[in-house]
């Protein structure tokens, strides 16, 4: 892995490892950069994100402070709520199906 971060430094790609797979990507493009292209002309009264994955802390740190941002699993981030496992996320959302 340190190999590959050597060669790939210099020319604009980021190594992230992940669940047995490794995503190489160009530094400039996530999902954070995504995520606020997308909402730029949108106005929304409620906002949320939620993720399991290290590509996900982008979303977390560019969304404003009033969207509820959670993270799946207990790695440190920068959500501001944590879920254990899927099963809490599904029990979140019927909980805001059911009003």
């Amino acid at each position: 892995m340190n190999t590959l971060r050597y060669f790939t430094n210099d020319i604009g790609l980021q190594i992230l490892p992940g669940d047995k797979v490794i995503e190489i990507k160009n530094v400039e493009i996530n999902k954070g950069k995504a995520t606020l292209a997308w909402l730029q002309d949108r106005k929304f009264e409620f906002t949320l994100a939620i993720g399991d994955d290290h590509t996900d802390e982008d979303i977390f740190k560019a969304l404003s402070g009033d969207a509820v941002t959670i993270k799946v699993g207990s790695q440190v981030s920068a959500a501001r709520y944590y879920l254990r496992n899927h099963h809490e996320v599904r029990a979140f959302l019927r909980t805001l199906v059911a009003g």
